[in-house]
């Protein structure tokens, strides 16, 4: 008898093993891996914000991030410069993938705004206008939570508040 190979049922015993660490695995793996678009997209949000902060701060002129809340479309202007859609006043702008959609966006203490067009105020000084912005994709919610004084985006695995149904547009 050869005592290097491996019986029968020792092959069982492990595939079985195996069979069930997957079985158990499986479900987080697919979680993770469909909220993976949703948080790529945040923190790619999250940077253009904090840029646009920190360009506000170092060239001492207040910058305003537009967002089209139904096209998922953001472009940054001084609030010298026309806030107009980047197609007709040559601002660049920044458009959310497939599937990722923007869920609603709260201004300040107000309601959450799931329709038309939201503006979020970068002073010059380094204040920025308090938001939350809800990104969707598939089901999953991410929030980014821009405080007033703190230079990073706060990005959190969070759900719309179901019970607002603010649609008023706050403008900076």
């Amino acid at each position: 008898m050869n005592s290097r190979a491996f019986t029968l049922i020792e092959l069982i015993v492990v595939l079985a093993l195996v069979s069930m660490m997957l079985v158990i695995a499986l479900p987080s793996v697919r979680d993770t891996l469909s909220a993976y678009p949703v948080t790529t997209e945040a923190k790619k949000l999250a940077e253009c914000i904090e840029e646009t902060r920190s360009r506000a701060s170092r060239e001492q002129v207040d910058f305003l991030l537009s967002v089209d809340i139904e096209k998922g479309r953001l472009w940054t202007c001084r609030t010298s410069e026309s806030a107009e859609p980047p197609d007709r006043s040559g601002n660049a702008a920044w458009t959310l993938p497939g599937g990722v959609r923007i869920a609603g966006i709260r201004c300040g203490g107000g309601n959450i705004q799931k329709t038309g067009e939201a503006r979020i105020l970068f002073s010059g000084r380094n204040y920025a206008r308090p938001a939350v912005i809800y990104l969707l994709r598939d089901g999953r919610s991410v929030s980014l939570t821009i405080r007033p004084f703190m230079s990073r985006v706060e990005i959190r695995s969070e759900q719309i508040e179901a019970s607002e149904e603010g649609h008023d547009a706050d403008e900076a």
